[in-house]
């Protein structure tokens, strides 16, 4: 079986990351005897108009794409152009088409080609802007720009792979008649069982360790979790690890707006860059709780990461979250109220056996729900059917 993805890879010599699910589920499928897997995207400042090699028996196929900026300038257009062209003359090659995420407007290139397309929901532009602040902002103008191409392309795609209750609910919204099949999306395998709960009757840490994972985003709820920070530094000599792309400027405007009455941002709060996964690893140890007061997301990899790993989480009740933890069982929801972030923290805090409780009844669900082999066979058997 020959299997083409349209993913969001980064050219491999640039030393960037992939998304943190695709690595290894590309390199399982790579490995099944009779499957060939190649992968296409584009990358800007390539040193030809095609770029090929192999990489742990995936092929990857790049081509050379206008920058983000002219990119959106001619709307995408020419990149979307190059895209079709190479599909037109190679599409026939492949028994099945697997398009991962519409962010890219894969769905745009891939539309009305003569072999199965199958679309991997990720997240959805079209839905991400209604929870944009408002004003204007460059981030407004892409996502705009990206929900144009969902709402002309998503349509007409017949097989979406979901994850979760929001997600099967948005593919059946943009295409009643379309199949929906489910699969979870595969996690790199040092977060299973990598961190063990403090033991029963070890007392709370004299200064606990809250870890967000959202950057300087405003729709992670960055704001959100720093106002609740404050508030929890009224009770605790807390501090705060703020993991993701963070931009100093973002933080010293919310600062002159916002000042914090409970914490000093120099000494109370730790950012960091994006981390390895063995970095990951260690703050999730170390860690009092995940706090994840976003506006809207699906499957989020953070969620699903510290579950399996054993670190209780604290999310808002949004869009596909609902599908991955259960409340007052595998996790604690909280609104985007601040007090009530702190006041979920807190609870950690001062009842270590419920914070232990919650990692490893979520541990015990998620090491299910992110099974690799189950997910291999499931990704196989979806591709057998819309091939069949």
């Amino acid at each position: 079986m020959k299997i083409l993805w349209l993913a969001p890879f980064p050219y491999a010599r640039r030393g960037t990351a992939a998304h943190p699910g695709l690595p290894g589920l590309a390199r399982a499928l790579a490995a099944v005897p009779g499957v060939q897997l190649t992968v296409l995207n584009c990358e800007s400042d390539l040193p030809a108009a095609e770029a090929c090699y192999e990489e742990q028996g995936v092929r990857f196929v790049f081509l050379n794409a206008p920058g983000v900026r002219l990119d959106m300038l001619t709307l995408y257009a020419r990149r979307v152009a190059l895209l079709r062209a190479w599909l037109g003359r190679h599409h026939r090659t492949y028994d099945a088409i697997h398009v991962h995420g519409s962010e890219r407007q894969f769905p745009a290139a891939t539309a009305g080609l003569a072999r199965p397309v199958l679309l991997s929901v990720q997240g959805l532009l079209t839905e991400c802007l209604k929870c944009l602040p408002p004003g204007p902002s460059w981030r407004r103008a892409l996502w705009t720009l990206g929900s144009l191409y969902e709402r002309r392309y998503l349509p007409l795609v017949r097989e979406f792979s979901c994850r979760t209750g929001w997600d099967k609910a948005q593919a059946a919204q943009f295409n009643p008649a379309a199949r929906i099949h489910h699969n979870w999306e595969m996690l790199r395998p040092d977060f299973f069982g990598a961190a063990p709960r403090p033991a029963p009757g070890a007392p709370p840490a004299a200064r606990p360790q809250l870890l967000f994972m959202g950057g300087t985003q405003v729709m992670k709820g960055f704001r959100e979790a720093l106002q609740a920070f404050d508030l929890l530094r009224a009770h605790t000599p807390a501090r705060l690890v703020i993991v993701g792309d963070s931009v100093p400027a973002q933080l010293a405007a919310y600062l002159r707006a916002c000042p914090p009455r409970h914490f000093e941002p120099g000494r109370d709060l730790d950012f960091r860059a994006s981390q390895s996964t063995e970095q990951l690893v260690g703050l999730f140890q170390s860690s009092l709780c995940l706090l994840h007061p976003s506006y809207l997301d699906n499957s989020p990899n953070s969620i699903c990461e510290a579950q399996v790993a054993g670190l209780p989480v604290i999310a808002s009740e949004v869009g596909g979250v609902a599908s991955l933890l259960q409340d007052e069982e595998t996790g604690l929801f909280s609104s985007l109220a601040p007090a009530q972030l702190a006041a979920q923290a807190l609870r950690l805090h001062a009842d270590p056996a419920l914070a232990r409780r919650l990692a490893a009844q979520a541990q015990a669900v998620a090491e299910v729900r992110h099974n690799p082999a189950v997910i291999l066979q499931r990704t196989l058997a979806i591709y057998d059917k819309i091939c069949g």
